[in-house]
């Protein structure tokens, strides 16, 4: 098994050595290890299919939308939130000059505190360092707010127009983004080795973006837990842990170009 597992990062070093340009799909599998809470899980900041944080309940029902402040207070660990060993290894490439963006459905921004560049991080399902109000699209940084939420504030409103905040993240009965949805299958069809780390793909239009890379003739590398729906299309597929395999492949190339 561990022979197996060895070929299998070599042929990954060979595609990484190879490629000019890289994208990185990341999933909940790459900041799982990280001291991130659950972000899947809390009301009103993800994804979440619960009726009660839907995005017309957050509009409409105001005890809901309290509910959904005293959650925000917990996103003070945001800032307290480190990178894993799998952010800093996509981090790397972006070093060798060799990545061409990150696309993830994570909102946790732990690829840029790794040091990979804000404008090289498509973030499919927002971000919890921000809050926009619903009405002027002004944005808020979620610490700020959230020191306020821990001081006794009810509920916060935007200074400019009065309007009720929301998170940057994409809530369940809100469309996906469509400049981010553009820009990441752009990404995806423009390059030469798409690698997809922890992620099943079980939600779209984000699943759709390794077929758009595998269509225009890039090679897949899938490291995840578990399996994926276009497991049988990768040139390398390893199943395990993201913060193990990657830093070992990241390794191995760079001896190579050492």
């Amino acid at each position: 098994m561990e022979k197996e597992l060895e070929e299998l990062i070599e042929k990954a070093v060979k595609l990484v050595l190879d490629a000019q340009k890289i994208v990185v799909f990341t999933g909940t599998g790459v900041s799982t290890e990280s001291s991130m809470p659950d972000t899947k899980s809390s009301s009103g900041l993800s994804t979440t299919t619960s009726n009660e944080f839907a995005f017309p309940t957050f509009i409409g029902n105001p005890t809901a939308r309290r509910r959904s402040w005293q959650t925000w207070n917990m996103f003070r660990m945001i800032e307290m939130a480190r990178p894993t060993l799998a952010h800093y290894a996509i981090a790397e490439l972006d070093k060798m000059g060799k990545l061409d963006c990150v696309i993830t459905q994570n909102v946790d921004g732990l690829h840029q505190k790794a040091g990979v560049p804000e404008e090289k991080v498509i973030e499919l399902h927002g971000s919890l360092r921000w809050l926009n109000c619903v009405n002027c699209g002004r944005r808020y940084p979620m610490i700020e707010v959230a020191e306020r939420l821990g001081e006794g504030e009810d509920e916060s409103i935007c200074s400019e127009c009065g309007g009720m905040l929301k998170s940057a993240t994409v809530s369940f009965g809100e469309p996906p983004p469509t400049k981010e949805t553009s820009k990441a299958e752009q990404h995806s069809r423009n390059c030469d080795l798409f690698m997809l780390l922890g992620s099943s793909l079980m939600v779209y239009p984000a699943a759709n973006m390794p077929i758009h890379a595998i269509e225009s003739g890039a090679k897949l590398v899938i490291i995840n837990v578990g399996t994926a729906s276009l497991d049988q299309q990768a040139s390398v597929l390893i199943n395990g842990k993201v913060g193990e395999v990657l830093p070992k492949i990241i390794d191995g190339v760079k001896s190579r170009l050492a």
